[in-house]
């Protein structure tokens, strides 16, 4: 048995969030099919809560490792020095699969043995061992193609099968939510299509942060100069004139994928705290990417009095969406210490983005928040407006948002403000936490299903909401963050 990934963390509920994203990453790159990387990710949120709860807060350790059993499957393991929680043993729940319905506590047992029937836990000098085996493996690397002709899509598949998975799209939107979705390494592209051509779909790519993980071969049945020259401006890695010959393909495809020759999972940036304390002894609950601190989401206190903060949100996902929100936090620190007014601050950072001073190739939204004499006032900037959950269980957003940064120099942003009364906790959080779970729905009536049932306290509560709001490791094509203040 091979050791192929294996790392400590602390045992908090911010952890979770990091150990989700280390997952999809590396079973990702281990081939592991789509489905099952995403049971994981729902087996290992619902077994590391379990954990966290009983671990009752104190300083502890989780390894995950994930081990080569034979080559066609692997184990991954979650180990711990706790004092021993069987989990199979202590829940009796009646809950099934197929009830659609959550209940804290009562679903891990029939959701671990509906994924994974062989998972086990062991105790062996003083270490607890959660283990579950992974089989469905396919090492074909993924090609996506886009065509709008079904005859050719047919012809490539066929051509490519063998050697590849094959996700055939017949037109570039399809193609695009392929390349968000899938751990494709290879995009095949027609030139050519019946309402125009793919030129759109590459424009598209070369503006975000993907491109650098996809090899892009055109096909193109034009073999002027002028076409030519025009697709390798769009910086394609290869193009073949059509009709085109399977080895011809197989051939371009091995070329131009020998500098995609490894993937690897890296974090390397510090972790922002758990929860930090606000004035009127409030507490804001920091979960997701600006809780570990690997993405374009980003939370930054703004005084000493602990009553104000942003939370921003740049385009794109991963590191390329980090290092543009370090221009945007060095600039607003730099700021706030001249001491002027937040709308002073915003309307300097909406002139700079608007001659292009910093972030040239992003967007950014924020919402800068402040509490005083129980009331919210905040400035917004293209960021989702806040949402209050009233001590009656009534939920609403607030109304108050304003144009994105960068669009118009004279704009001058409002100031809103709502009062807290009876308000028992308010929801700040970048698009992607809904837009992950409910796009093209209705925000604010998701939301209602996954509130959790009053818990005995504020941090509890947060910490299951959270947790409810949680998708499968293949959804999350965008950071997601939240911070609950209650």
């Amino acid at each position: 048995m091979d050791i192929l990934f294996e790392r400590r963390f602390e045992l908090l509920w911010p952890t979770l969030t990091e150990i989700r994203q280390v997952l999809k990453h590396v079973l990702g790159a281990l081939s592991v099919k789509r489905d099952e990387a995403d049971a994981a990710g729902l087996v290992a949120t619902e077994y590391l809560t379990n954990l966290i709860r009983h671990n009752e807060g104190s300083e502890q350790l989780i390894t995950v490792r994930i081990s080569q059993i034979s080559s066609d499957s692997y184990h991954l393991t979650f180990i711990d020095e706790l004092k021993p929680y069987n989990l199979f043993e202590k829940n009796n729940s009646t809950w099934k699969i197929d009830s659609e319905e959550l209940v804290e506590g009562g679903m891990g047992v029939e959701l671990i043995r509906h994924y994974f029937a062989d998972a086990s836990y062991e105790t062996i000098e003083l270490k607890n061992f959660f283990t579950f085996p992974l089989t469905q493996i396919d090492k074909r690397p993924c090609v996506i193609y886009v065509d709008d002709d079904v005859t050719q899509l047919a012809l490539m598949k066929a051509y490519l099968k063998d050697k590849f998975q094959v996700i055939t799209c017949e037109n570039i939107e399809a193609g695009w939510q392929a390349i968000l979705t899938s751990d494709a390494s290879i995009l095949l592209l027609d030139h050519k299509l019946k309402n125009g051509t793919c030129e759109p779909l590459l424009a598209k790519l070369n503006r975000s942060n993907l491109k650098s993980q996809l090899s892009v071969v055109m096909l193109t049945g034009d073999d002027s100069e002028e076409v030519i020259s025009k697709i390798n401006r769009l910086g394609v890695d290869d193009y073949l004139i059509k009709p085109v010959k399977k080895n011809k393909l197989l051939q371009s495809i091995e070329r131009v994928t020998h500098r995609f020759a490894y993937l690897s999972y890296q974090s390397t940036f510090g972790q922002a705290p758990a929860k930090v304390h606000l004035a009127n002894k409030k507490t804001a609950h920091i979960f997701g990417s600006i809780s570990v601190g690997n993405g374009g989401d980003f939370f930054m206190p703004i005084n000493d009095e602990g009553s104000a903060f942003i939370l921003g949100d740049m385009m794109g996902h991963g590191l390329q969406a980090l290092k543009e929100s370090f221009a945007i936090k060095g600039f607003i620190s730099g700021f706030l210490a001249t001491g002027l007014a937040y709308q002073d601050m915003l309307s300097a950072l909406n002139d700079a983005l608007y001659k292009q001073q910093l972030c040239k190739s992003s967007l950014v939204t924020l919402v800068i928040c402040f509490l005083k004499d129980n009331k919210l006032y905040w400035l917004n900037a293209g960021h989702p407006a806040p949402v209050v959950i009233y001590k009656d269980g009534t939920v609403l957003q607030l109304t108050g948002t304003g144009p994105l940064l960068g669009l118009s120099k004279e704009h001058t942003y409002t100031l809103y403000e709502a009062e807290l009364e009876n308000v028992e906790h308010l929801l700040v959080y970048t698009d992607g936490w809904t837009e992950n779970r409910c796009a093209d729905m209705n925000e604010i009536a998701e939301l209602k299903k996954i509130i959790p049932p009053h818990q005995d306290s504020a941090e509890e509560f947060a910490h299951l909401l959270w947790k409810n709001s949680q998708v499968i490791l293949s959804k999350e094509v965008d950071d997601a963050s939240l911070v609950i203040i209650n």
